[in-house]
């Protein structure tokens, strides 16, 4: 059902919350862009680290009695290694043997990866949701819009690892070496850039900042197996709007601007219409750059390369 509801607090607050949920999907783009940009692979597995970076923390804070904050650092950088894992003994030994279907193959195994990842955390900590519990929540009103304390803290820590990101990859020898094999592969090769290196550097650092989003999700909501399904989605939307080989500043704030989308169309869509907007908005940029390429296959070959 269609609706309006549209008066300045109203849209103070939807303001509020897209800033602070687009930080969410910032970050997550920002991680999902840097791994399929530098590697090519198309990792739906996102969705298991994602919810395993929760479950890290929920196991070191509360079973295990780590303080919180070392809790949350160590569960997330763990989990960062899980990423590389992935990437080191499933992705390139299959991507080995496949070849020219790599890709597809890959794409295959990072989904079964997904639901193998979600039934096993199912196994090891019961499908209920699970609390994380943390420090105070605190509320705050600015300008009629009421948010909390860790609204501030995710959006702060998510905007200065991306800012944190994009210095590296512009001042650094890692970065430049990064951005070498993100442009072409083989020719990093042969000028002495150890790709496969790089690629595990990258998926450990696009995990770690999925398990940054996850961390502070678990912190305001519960946390549950099935909790990474939509963050991989919106992951992949705001990467694929921004460019897998755009700076992760400009990721970050198109997935704020996607969060804007989702909540301003709530003033006229019910609540479980709003993603859908978020897609439509999605498929008429598809359709603008179709519509200025004049010819599609160069088009294709081009949005290929670039991932």
């Amino acid at each position: 059902m269609l609706f309006a509801v549209f008066n300045a607090e109203t849209v103070a607050q939807l303001t509020a919350n897209g800033i602070f949920r687009g930080a969410a999907y910032g970050i997550l783009g920002v991680g999902f862009a840097l791994i399929l940009g530098v590697t090519g692979r198309f990792h739906f597995a996102y969705a298991f680290t994602y919810t395993l970076a929760a479950y890290m923390v929920f196991t070191f804070k509360e079973r295990w009695a780590v303080p919180f904050w070392i809790a949350a650092v160590v569960g997330i950088v763990a989990v960062g290694f899980v990423g590389v894992g992935i990437e080191r003994f499933i992705y390139r030994p299959l991507a080995r043997r496949a070849r020219e279907t790599a890709l597809l193959a890959i794409f295959v195994a990072s989904l079964g990866i997904a639901i193998a990842g979600e039934n096993i955390i199912r196994l090891l900590w019961s499908s209920s949701s699970q609390n994380l519990l943390g420090p105070q929540q605190e509320a705050y009103t600015l300008l009629k819009a009421s948010f909390l304390n860790f609204d501030v803290w995710e959006a702060a820590s998510s905007f200065g690892l991306v800012v944190i990101l994009a210095l590296l990859l512009r001042y650094t020898s890692l970065g430049r070496s990064i951005k070498a094999t993100r442009a072409n592969p083989e020719l990093a090769q042969t000028i002495g850039i150890e790709a496969n290196q790089i690629y595990l550097i990258c998926f450990f650092i696009g995990t770690v900042l999925c398990g940054v989003a996850a961390f502070w999700y678990g912190l305001q909501f519960t946390i549950a197996p099935d909790m990474g399904q939509s963050p991989v989605i919106f992951a992949f939307v705001v990467a694929f709007l921004a460019g897998t080989a755009s700076s992760p500043i400009r990721v970050f704030f198109v997935g704020i601007g996607v969060a804007l989308i989702q909540q301003y169309a709530s003033i006229w869509l019910s609540v479980r219409w709003t993603q859908t907007a978020v897609f439509v908005v999605l498929v008429i940029y598809l359709s603008w750059l179709s519509l200025r390429q004049t010819d599609p296959i160069a088009w294709a070959k081009a949005k290929l390369a670039r991932i």
